[in-house]
């Protein structure tokens, strides 16, 4: 049982060794892989900056909002 997980190891990382090398040659192929290799950084930098910005506006809107609770009334007339 081992050795036959083994081989199916072993194929799956020929097939895929061949497919990187196929691509490698391909222009066309090594232009689409640094497309998205650049649009995955660029996914990852957004959701680390919003969710930068999403606690910053948190923390402004309870700074707001204990304002608010902790203002003076004015007595009415």
């Amino acid at each position: 049982m081992l050795a036959a997980l083994y081989v199916k190891a072993m194929n799956f990382r020929k097939k895929a060794v061949d497919r990187l090398r196929r691509l490698s040659r391909d222009e066309e192929g090594a232009t689409i892989a640094e497309y998205a290799i650049l649009l995955a950084v660029v996914v990852v930098a957004l959701i680390a900056v919003l969710g930068q910005l999403t606690g910053a506006l948190q923390d402004k809107l309870d700074l707001i909002i204990k304002g608010i609770n902790d203002a003076p009334t004015i007595p009415g007339p």
